[in-house]
């Protein structure tokens, strides 16, 4: 069902922007601007939905034995598609170049770097995966909040105590979470190296 929201609004979101004209370079500045307009209307929509979407951990009776199903969170889903018009500023602004310069070459580094940066994200969100379908489960205490101007997602302190008796500390953003310091919550880590380990509010995806 996320998965299924999070492709509709990319549609949805990409589709406002071609309509408006977000690509024309006959549109003056406005290919720039318009997909920029959409993605902050975007961002709006997904904090205001995420406002009041509930904690999953709270009132759980806990989690099943591994392997677990793991499923993509809804924060992400409303907010993953907020991302999506950048790529046509990306893809208007190599256009424009290609009509002046011949940056075949530039093209090339991009198209590279964009897949080397959806190798690494797609090797992180798979750890992530891995860790809570099969991973042991702890409760973290969220020793403190650090909270800057400079970032929509502030970073927690936390540590918590595996099965085996091993005191481990951590920290991690909490990507649309509203946890507070003094509060517990759920982590999950891997039984051979509690120091790989990922805190619930710091993924993507959620366990059941």
């Amino acid at each position: 069902m996320q998965i299924a929201v999070t492709i509709a609004l990319t549609v949805i979101y990409i589709g406002l922007s071609l309509m408006l004209g977000g690509v024309h370079s006959n549109n003056g500045p406005w290919w720039f601007f318009l997909p920029c307009i959409v993605t902050v209307c975007a961002y709006c929509v997904a904090a205001m939905i995420i406002a009041r979407l509930p904690l999953p951990w709270v009132n759980e009776q806990g989690y099943n034995s591994p392997p677990r199903h793991v499923h993509l969170s809804w924060r992400a889903a409303v907010r993953l598609p907020a991302y999506a018009p950048f790529m046509l500023i990306l893809w208007h602004f190599l256009s424009i170049m290609r009509m002046h310069f011949d940056i075949d070459w530039v093209l090339y580094c991009v198209i590279t770097l964009a897949l080397g940066t959806m190798t690494i994200v797609a090797l992180r969100r798979w750890r992530e995966i891995r860790l809570l379908r099969s991973g042991e489960v702890a409760m973290a205490y969220i020793d403190s909040r650090e909270n800057t101007a400079e970032w929509s997602d502030d970073r927690i302190f936390y540590h918590f105590r595996t099965a085996s008796g091993a005191d481990v500390s951590g920290r991690a953003f909490y990507v649309g979470y509203n946890v507070l310091e003094g509060s517990i919550i759920p982590v999950f880590y891997d039984a051979n190296n509690p120091i790989d380990h990922v805190v619930a509010c710091a993924s993507w995806f959620e366990a059941d």
